[in-house]
């Protein structure tokens, strides 16, 4: 176990790894920063079932890094942390966020937290009792993180039909067209980002074909828009312009190249890509992909920049993503890469103006 646990470390290019444990109350943690040569760390606390702790390793490892490409690649002056916390019966949840949150509060401002998979308003209030470096929900918070996400995937999706409308008529070349009248969107995951896009989409006139797994998420937005419900096995092989990813990461894999029936992909999910090279075998098969940790960045956008500035007014920045994702696809087709290739090698450019510096708040900061 403790040998597999350091193997997961080989290659990390992590600033810091901390291991957070407590038998008493059953608690497992796992804290990554990976970069603060920009900033401080912004980053959620995902809780889930992992079944071991490399995996809960490699899992920080990789969702750390993404923040970090996520601030490059959107001009946010930090970098990627993340925490995760090993889900199971018996674990005191409550008290388990506070400790979480002690060590945050200890960290002085290096990093900033905040929600993710299995961490909502809940988990954040209980954060919030020993830390002031998260971000709350609520009047006191920068606002509603879903609806900044949202935002961010539609800008995305603008982006996308900019880029396909040049060789098709058919699509609207204005990228505030507002019809999209005779296009075909498939979503999956109707969470707080997923029903919010198809709302939106179904306002503009879009076909739009949803699945969902859950029947309490699926039911309200069956009964209020008209859309086409696909079993969730399916949604892969739906025929439509715009597949749009809004539930977990990881799939996009070897055999989605040959069960994908769209243009392009452009969601709200973290981590779309099994591999790596899924976006390469992807972009070889005609399939323009939006990197997923640029199209979501709409909720770190607004929380990164309220905790930096106190400002909440972060909708042109958010719709900002269009033109950033407009010219990655650009260069991408320029240069004969894939568009996930092009953005960690941006990023990486990026990253490696400052690499070696270390962000260290002021003594007196939390004073």
């Amino acid at each position: 176990m403790t040998l597999t646990f350091l193997e997961a470390l080989e290659g990390a290019e992590h600033e810091q790894v901390q291991l957070l444990q407590d038998p008493e109350i059953d608690m497992v943690a796992i804290l990554a920063i990976h970069d603060t040569s920009h900033g401080p760390a912004f980053g959620g606390i995902r809780r889930y079932p992992y079944r071991t702790g490399a995996e809960a390793l490699r899992d920080v490892l990789r969702l750390s890094k993404a923040m970090t490409y996520k601030c490059l690649m959107t001009g946010i002056a930090g970098g990627g942390g993340k925490g995760v916390l090993v889900d199971r019966p018996g674990l005191d949840l409550a008290e388990a966020y506070r400790r979480i949150g002690r060590f945050v509060q200890n960290m002085g401002g290096r990093f900033y937290t905040g929600p993710d998979i299995g961490t909502s308003d809940r988990e954040l209030a209980w954060l919030s009792e020993s830390t002031r470096f998260v971000t709350l929900p609520g009047e006191e918070g920068p606002g509603d993180l879903s609806t900044a996400t949202a935002r961010g995937v539609l800008a995305g999706i603008r982006a996308v039909l900019r880029f396909l409308a040049r060789k098709d008529p058919r699509l609207p070349g204005d990228p505030a067209a507002s019809s999209y009248e005779g296009l075909r969107f498939a979503v999956q995951g109707l969470g707080d980002v997923g029903s919010k896009v198809v709302r939106e989409l179904c306002a503009k006139g879009a076909e739009v074909c949803v699945s969902e797994v859950r029947e309490e998420a699926l039911s309200p937005i069956r009964e209020e828009l008209e859309v086409e419900v696909e079993d969730p096995g399916r949604i892969l092989d739906r025929e439509c312009d715009v597949f749009v990813p809004c539930a977990l990461g990881g799939i996009l894999h070897d055999l989605a190249s040959e069960r994908l029936r769209c243009r392009a992909i452009a969601g709200s999910a973290n981590n779309i890509l099994a591999k790596p090279e899924h976006g390469r075998l992807l972009h070889d098969h005609g399939i323009l992909i939006a990197p997923d940790y640029v199209i979501n960045s709409g909720a770190l956008i607004l929380g990164a920049n309220f905790h930096l500035t106190g400002d909440r007014d972060q909708e042109e920045a958010i719709d900002h993503i269009e033109d950033i994702l407009f010219e990655i696809f650009m260069r991408s087709e320029s240069e004969g890469v894939s568009t996930c290739e092009l953005a960690d090698r941006m990023a990486e450019e990026r990253l490696s103006k400052n690499r070696g510096a270390m962000f260290f708040p002021d003594a007196d900061r939390d004073r």
